[in-house]
């Protein structure tokens, strides 16, 4: 770990940072829950951050690379305990790259074990429903999506009411800030200091924070080159940079 001057910083513990995942309770702690993306390390950030009696109830997908998605066959104890499928909500293209990846799942038998029970629901760019999920106050929740360039790529950012999250982008379309406008809290990308061709770095992250205006931001999916503590120094007042467990209250 390097520090913004170029120092070791290794005994921080919020410089040690698992993959980029983000738990939604829109009607409180221990209630219906959405999770963004299922990281490498969602067993471990349920095991030391979801409510004691911990639920899920739908996930949403921003893209398919591995750091975001090759935790998906740890939904399986939310399976077994709530007794019924999760929807999963992304992109048809990568739905159909969820069928190669995991491609055990969607074979008519697998011994041994279990697998995910998932739905798979298609979402293109226009504002949608959680209507797949069997919690009712998920049924009228309107998810809006947010298509943003992950270099080459178009993968998708969400808004959940007032809280809009926007990991892996290098570019953000103008429509896109339009529909971020008004937000209590925007969750942001800020891999490092120097520019890189698929992630914001520092000096764009703060620019578009600045255009988008939420009462605050949170820059997540930092690098080892970023050191929590000076980049927060660095910060203007009402941005920080995220940290694994960081817990957010949003009055909506």
């Amino acid at each position: 770990m390097v520090g913004m001057q170029g120092k070791p910083q290794f005994r921080n513990p919020k410089n040690w940072r698992l993959r980029a995942s983000v738990l939604l309770e829109p009607f409180g702690r221990g209630g219906p829950a959405i999770l963004i993306d299922t990281s490498p390390d969602l067993r471990e950030q349920a095991l030391r951050y979801f409510p004691k009696k911990p639920r899920l109830d739908a996930i949403l997908l921003t893209h398919t690379h591995a750091d975001h998605l090759h935790g998906l066959d740890d939904i399986r104890p939310f399976n077994f305990f709530q007794k019924h499928a999760l929807p999963l909500y992304a992109e048809p293209q990568f739905l159909e790259e969820v069928k190669v990846k995991f491609s055990y799942i969607f074979r008519g038998y697998y011994e041994g074990g279990g697998i995910p029970q998932l739905e798979l629901c298609g979402v293109r760019d226009r504002p949608f429903r959680l209507e797949a999920c069997s919690e009712p106050r998920l049924k009228q929740l309107e998810v809006i999506p947010l298509p943003v360039q992950h270099g080459k790529s178009s993968v998708l950012g969400f808004r959940v009411g007032k809280i809009a999250y926007v990991t892996d982008c290098s570019y953000i379309p103008e429509t896109t800030i339009k529909k971020m406008l008004g937000l209590e809290v925007l969750i942001l990308d800020c891999l490092r200091p120097k520019p890189h061709t698929t992630h914001l770095h520092i000096e764009q992250a703060l620019e578009y924070a600045h255009r988008i205006g939420a009462r605050k931001t949170v820059f997540t999916h930092m690098s080892w080159e970023i050191e929590y503590e000076a980049f927060k120094k660095s910060l203007p007042r009402g941005m920080i940079p995220a940290h694994d467990g960081l817990r957010l209250k949003i009055e909506t």
